[in-house]
């Protein structure tokens, strides 16, 4: 079982590491493509700078979770942190998805954002 969840934490991390990378090295593609999770429009300079931002953030997350899982001793707050950040996540996309409508690939999301927490806490308790 503590296999499983290192792995999967791995896998966590090197997906968020992924994703942020790309956000940083091109930011029209982690906005406007058909399979981004972000769809709108860059309009500027100031614009492409906070996608940039956002990108940095999810690869700092990616980084942080590969970091405490390759060093777990005395790391289970970090992972305790990281679920409270996956199910923040989680929970501002379920209130859009009430709000503002269901959407398929939206609620893909949320369950992977879901499935993610549930993994990270799992991780802080063992």
């Amino acid at each position: 079982m503590v296999l499983i969840i290192n792995v999967l934490t791995y896998l966590i991390g090197l997906s968020w590491l992924g994703f942020g990378l790309v956000g940083i090295i091109d930011p029209e593609i982690f906005t406007e493509s058909s399979w981004a999770a972000l769809h709108v429009q860059i309009t500027g300079q100031f614009g492409m700078s906070d996608i940039r931002s956002f990108g940095g953030l999810l690869t700092a997350l990616g980084l942080g979770i590969i970091y405490a899982t390759h060093n777990s001793v005395g790391m289970k707050s970090w992972f305790s942190a990281f679920s409270l950040l996956m199910l923040g996540l989680a929970l501002g996309r379920s209130i859009s998805l009430y709000l503002d409508g269901l959407d398929q690939t939206l609620i893909i999301f949320a369950l992977i954002e879901y499935t993610y927490a549930i993994i990270l806490f799992i991780k802080s308790r063992i």
